[in-house]
């Protein structure tokens, strides 16, 4: 071939012709190092080796060996890598400068790069920029693919309950259904959860639906949210009541509202005794046949009506007492039967007009009397 005859015919020629500057010695320069040059023409070969590839959530971790395989140096050049393929369907991650390699040498790598969800395959590609025309193009490309795509989704998880909670002062309740709603993989992010209502509740019984999302995927329960009420109404305070005592020791009709200011409740508001309020028992602090100022002797001091909702008791007040006390003993129910029970007081002054003291019960009438106290009394059971 030309090429290959090329050197001895020059040297031939340099001699007969005695050009200035060159000697014999020229001449006997060993052919290979004048070959160097003629050889990368035609010795070109670069090569990805050793690739292995990782990848956490979008996180990928390469690393590989460019090699060159010719026997001549090559010029830096650059290599590319991509996610998914070197086509239409893959996305070039970024770019690796590699170094003049001499003959045989080669170049290890290690790079990070964020890579898009459901990444399966990456490839590096040696003289991506095809500055070089090489014996075999094909060693310049290699590739991994994952069994398993990088940052594949897993859905967010929503997971609810029912929930009862107990009525606040304001008769709504705060409740969150979620039962441990979360995101297995943690990814995309950010995971975040919305309930809707969010609350507070009102009383009874609401559905509720939980939403849950990762950034990307969502997912949704749905529950109930239960506000019950458990607190008994607030009494009034006693109105303070006082009977002018009459002549003939007459009954007064007292009711419930008469005695004590309505009660309150948190769901229902302001509790009428008329309608709320059940009058257990009234008592007395002077005997049932106490002898009084103006009638010596009056029996069955207190009488119930059978509503429930008042009672007859005598104005008068025992001759020698300190004035006569009335115990009204009463309870209030609100819409969900929660009760509280409490007392009014109804007194009637004493002798010249001073103001009634309560000695304690001695006579009493309803239901829960203390003992020994609903007897009509001595002189009252001789009548």
């Amino acid at each position: 071939m030309t090429r290959a005859l090329g050197v001895p015919a020059l040297a031939a020629l340099l001699l007969l012709g005695g050009c200035e500057g060159v000697g014999p010695e020229d001449a006997t320069a060993p052919v290979g190092d004048l070959g160097v040059h003629e050889g990368a023409v035609g010795e070109l070969d670069l090569s990805v080796e050793d690739l292995v590839a990782s990848c956490q959530a979008t996180a990928l971790t390469l690393s590989g060996v460019i090699q060159n395989h010719g026997a001549t140096g090559i010029a830096g050049s650059t290599a590319a890598v991509y996610a998914g393929g070197t086509g239409a369907g893959g996305t070039r991650l970024g770019t690796l400068s590699v170094p003049f390699l001499v003959g045989g040498e080669r170049f290890p790598f290690q790079l990070s790069f964020t890579v898009p969800e459901g990444t399966q395959r990456v490839v590096v590609v040696a003289d991506d920029d095809g500055v070089f025309n090489e014996d075999n193009e094909a060693n310049n490309v290699a590739a991994v693919d994952f069994s398993v795509p990088c940052a594949t989704n897993q859905g967010p998880v929503a997971l609810c309950r029912n929930v009862t909670v107990v009525a606040d002062a304001a008769c709504q309740g705060v409740a969150s259904v979620d039962h441990g709603s979360h995101d297995p993989d943690g990814f995309p992010g950010p995971f975040s959860v919305t309930q809707l209502p969010s609350g507070p509740f009102a009383l009874g019984t609401t559905p509720v639906q939980l939403d849950v999302t990762d950034g990307a995927s969502a997912n949704t329960c749905s529950a109930t949210v239960t506000v019950v009420d458990t607190t008994a109404p607030v009494l009034g305070a006693s109105r303070g009541r006082v009977l002018t005592p009459s002549v003939g020791s007459d009954y007064v009709l007292m009711s419930l509202a008469d005695c004590a200011l309505p009660a309150v409740d948190n769901c229902g508001g302001e509790l009428p005794l008329a309608q709320a309020g059940t009058l257990l028992r009234v008592s007395s602090d002077e005997p049932n046949d106490a002898l009084s100022l103006l009638r010596l002797l009056a029996c069955d001091d207190i009488k119930l009506t059978a509503d429930g909702k008042s009672a007859l008791v005598r104005a008068e007040s025992a001759l020698l007492g300190n004035g006569r006390v009335y115990t009204f003993t009463y309870g209030v129910k609100d819409a969900t039967g929660n009760e509280t029970t409490g007392t009014c007081q109804v007194r009637v002054p004493a002798l010249l007009g001073n103001p009634a003291v309560d000695s304690g019960v001695t006579y009493c009438q309803g239901v829960g009397c203390p003992s020994g106290t609903t007897g009509r009394g001595l002189l009252c059971s001789l009548l």
